[in-house]
């Protein structure tokens, strides 16, 4: 017995060396991608982002919450933290500034709203608040997430009745499963922060709906659906990412193992599916599906999990990058795997 432990206490520091270096190296590679999108993408003069490399500055909404969505993760690895806080809280000054129109935010300064949008940016709110307890930012999430569920769909006499819109763009009509899945994942996040049975009343029946109709014969999600019952049979790695996460979430809030379950079947099947288009899949829509990939991993301790997500990553590190969509793909991805994430805690009862 003796003579076996010695090699497996060796092996085991040596695990634990190599896992140490490579977050190391993630890190570091975080901090450089990030330095790299600041100083590419972000106008001093202008005080904004642009939305393409050599672009003028004045970035729209969404490219604008990926930007904040890789400040807020690469925000714990960085030195002097104090600096960071600076640097968020003045972003998230110029997305107030620039985009929020009473409740809710508009995809460019007075223009239309996308409820996509402003679930990332709900969920960047969120993020702030669990690296500086921000309250105010709670209250802007839990406002969009009223001003969302308020937005489902009513109308019966239109196919499949239900499902959030994708903007109040006129002569835009259709229900997509990013809006939907996304404001299940906000209402669950707000209950772990507060549990009202309301958020998870509204996140179940996001979730059932999607079920009822966008859900495809290969057990992914179609993009979206038109009141006459036409969908747009896209399959989109953040969809199913996004659907992933809410079941994720749901089993935090219920316990119940199908839930879990669930969220596992939707992520080895879509990277079955992904498997051969990743180099195709936009970088901004993988890095959100292997993002919430790696939260399922801190769950269920699935190693094949993190594997993928970082051999995606040094893929995307080694592809030219010329927006700053993609370019906060890259921060985001490399961030959360420099940072295992702890288990979170389960709303439910024990």
């Amino acid at each position: 017995m003796k003579g076996l432990l010695v090699p497996l206490l060796a092996c085991a520091v040596v695990l634990v060396v190599g896992v140490r270096l490579a977050l190391a190296d993630d890190a570091a590679r975080a901090r450089v991608a990030y330095a790299a999108m600041e100083r590419t993408f972000f106008d001093p003069r202008r005080g904004d982002y642009r939305d393409a490399e050599g672009g003028p500055a004045g970035s729209h909404a969404w490219p604008f919450s990926q930007a904040l969505a890789a400040a807020l993760e690469v925000a714990p690895l960085e030195r002097p933290r104090s600096q960071t806080s600076q640097v968020l809280r003045r972003r998230f000054a110029l997305l107030d500034r620039r985009f929020r129109s009473g409740q809710l935010y508009t995809a460019t300064p007075h223009g239309y709203v996308y409820y996509d949008d402003n679930e990332w940016i709900a969920l960047d709110q969120l993020d702030w608040n669990n690296l500086h307890a921000r309250p105010n930012a709670v209250r802007k999430a839990e406002q969009i997430f009223t001003a969302i569920s308020t937005a489902w769909s009513s109308n019966t006499s239109w196919t499949c009745p239900g499902g959030v819109p994708w903007t109040t763009m006129p002569g835009e009509q259709s229900r997509n499963t990013v809006s939907t899945a996304n404001a299940a994942v906000l209402g669950l996040r707000l209950y772990q922060l507060d549990p009202q049975p309301p958020l998870l009343q509204w996140s179940t029946r996001m979730l059932t709906w999607l079920d009822q109709c966008l859900l495809a014969p290969n057990g992914l999600f179609w993009d979206n659906i038109q009141p006459n019952g036409t969908v747009d049979q896209a399959q989109w790695s953040y969809n199913q990412g996004s659907v992933m996460e809410a079941y994720r979430l749901l089993y935090l809030a219920t316990g119940n193992p199908a839930d879990l379950a669930r969220a596992e079947s939707i992520a080895d099947l879509t990277l079955a599916a992904f498997g051969s288009r990743w180099p195709t899949e936009p970088p901004e829509f993988a890095a959100i599906f292997f993002r919430r990939l790696l939260s399922l991993a801190s769950l269920d301790g699935r190693t094949d999990y993190v594997a993928t997500a970082q051999a995606y990553a040094n893929q995307l590190r080694r592809r030219p990058r010329h927006s700053l969509l993609q370019q906060a793909a890259l921060v985001q991805l490399y961030a959360t795997l420099a940072t295992p994430q702890p288990p979170t805690p389960s709303a439910h009862p024990q």
